[in-house]
């Protein structure tokens, strides 16, 4: 009765860790940590605490009145 339990038992080991890691608690608590840092990461402006005002980009000096490049 011993061997069979072992010979069962190696067996059920025998596949690899990745066709198995879904199985393992450690496996969950990582996936929802990381999805948990995703998300807060997008919610919190790339983990900036003070909102970052979104400026019209500088123009360069070439660049006239209207718009248009001065030569």
């Amino acid at each position: 009765m011993h061997v069979s339990e072992e010979l069962e038992r190696s067996h059920h080991e025998h596949r690899p860790y990745w066709k198995r890691a879904h199985h393992d608690w450690r496996f969950w608590v990582a996936l929802v940590l990381m999805l948990a840092a995703m998300f807060i990461y997008l919610m919190t402006d790339d983990l900036s605490f003070v909102p970052r005002i979104r400026a019209h980009p500088a123009q360069s000096g070439n660049v006239g009145k209207e718009g248009k490049v001065l030569s």
